[in-house]
């Protein structure tokens, strides 16, 4: 089979690539400013209509772009989430859409596939308009993660990366104690999609790594990559509404549909 993966340059598509290549699975992958290997489809979510990728000849679609946190308005989100869902539908591949624990308030714990969405932020409603317009896909899946992190292709992720940096500095990075979080590492979560690309598995399909706080996500990051996890220190969340306290998932599909659960954060960086 050939699947397409829309937004291949990027930290998580890159690992999606790799995995489908992995498994012996042809891919055509899209960028939208850098063009690197298994990225060679120009493609902007917002400026260009969808007839300009190979959905006719490929059998399935990941969307792995991240589009939600622009700065374009809602109308015109929501205007090229429909059109683009729509292209696939007719085109007639299977889609996966990869969406996220913001999904969720954070109020909870736990969330799993039968939680309703009560999103509170702009990218939490954003993700869940998407999701509604892949709904409507009659082979179609949306995948959850939480915290993605770790080396893909070389590159290690944002968060990790700034408390290394900090922490060879010397100085000492506080993290909310009481903020929980699913850390899922990126090359499991690309695991994941590859084999969901292949499936014919629909609806949600949440990414059940250990619940972790985010104080105790990065000292296990440091640790993994051999620096002074000591300097990572704990500190409790501020009251404040906009932040979410609890986003960690759990899920009665995930092992079955994709042949492993998902390590800890230690575990998965060291491999």
């Amino acid at each position: 089979m050939t699947v397409l993966v829309v937004g291949a340059s990027g930290y998580l598509g890159r690992s999606v690539v790799d995995a489908l290549r992995d498994a012996g699975v042809d891919t055509r992958g899209t960028y939208y400013s850098n063009a690197i290997e298994g990225a060679t489809h120009r493609y902007d979510f917002f400026a260009d209509t969808p007839d300009v990728l190979p959905l006719s000849a490929v059998d399935a679609v990941v969307f792995a772009a991240h589009v939600e946190r622009t700065d374009h308005e809602f109308e015109a989100f929501a205007a090229a989430a429909e059109r683009f869902v729509e292209a696939v539908d007719l085109a007639g591949p299977r889609l996966v859409y990869v969406s996220s624990a913001g999904v969720f308030d954070g109020e909870g714990r736990n969330y799993d596939e039968s939680t309703t969405p009560t999103p509170k932020s702009r990218y939490g409603r954003r993700l869940r308009w998407f999701e509604g317009c892949v709904a409507d896909h009659p082979d179609a899946c949306w995948f959850r993660a939480d915290y993605l992190f770790g080396h893909s292709r070389g590159t290690l992720d944002r968060r990790l990366s700034r408390t290394r940096r900090l922490v060879r500095e010397g100085r000492r990075v506080p993290y909310y104690a009481d903020m929980w979080k699913s850390p899922c590492h990126v090359r499991e979560a690309g695991r994941a999609l590859a084999t969901l690309a292949r499936d014919d598995a629909t609806g949600a399909v949440h990414a059940p790594a250990p619940r972790t706080s985010a104080w105790a996500f990065h000292r296990a990051g440091m640790t993994a990559l051999g620096e002074a996890a000591r300097l990572v220190v704990p500190e409790p969340m501020p009251d404040d509404p906009a932040l979410h306290r609890d986003s960690s998932l759990s899920s009665s599909r995930f092992e079955e549909l994709c042949g492993f659960r998902p390590r800890s954060v230690v575990r998965a960086m060291r491999g």
